[in-house]
């Protein structure tokens, strides 16, 4: 009796938690700003790059089925927020010359991107040693790649992140 009142109790509470939903709202950016649309990629790297990347480091992140199951959407959220704090391709007029974005192709080099969980889960993130290669490469061949500037950027330049930060702080 005690167990079938503790596991209602439990279920009860999982319902609920599903009516709480992690903010997925994203501010109106410009498409010019895009990584793609301020860079000259070929068609394979771009698409490489949305396949293994986007999903955290842009605001075009496609959320998979389990994405609408709290708490997995919060633990989701957080590490997509993460992922467009330290590099967002869609504010890449904002990071195209940051020290995040010259290190694109070494995080690549050190097996750091994408990461092993993630390709795991997205067929479409797993690339084969080639096209990981090519895409390393490609970033590696952007300008001012080999160069860390002295400052880093400052994303309160970033209307989503400064919410963001403005959240953390209270």
């Amino acid at each position: 009796m005690m167990f079938k009142r503790i596991l209602l109790i439990s279920l009860g509470v999982f319902i609920a938690a599903q009516f709480v939903r992690p903010d997925r709202s994203l501010p109106t950016t410009d498409p010019a700003t895009d990584l793609f649309a301020m860079t000259t990629a070929p068609p394979d790297i771009q698409a490489w790059v949305k396949g293994a990347c986007y999903d955290c480091h842009s605001y075009e992140t496609g959320y998979p089925w389990y994405a609408h199951i709290t708490p997995v959407n919060w633990w989701l959220q957080d590490h997509i927020n993460e992922g467009r704090e330290a590099l967002n391709f869609s504010r890449w007029d904002l990071y195209r010359d940051s020290e995040h974005a010259a290190e694109s192709g070494e995080e690549m080099a050190e097996g750091e991107m994408p990461p092993k969980n993630y390709t795991w889960m997205h067929d479409h993130a797993q690339l084969t040693p080639a096209q990981h290669d090519a895409v390393m490469a490609w970033f590696n061949s952007l300008p001012n790649a080999g160069r860390k500037p002295a400052g880093n950027i400052s994303v309160r330049s970033d209307p989503a992140l400064l919410n963001e930060e403005e959240e953390d702080n209270d």
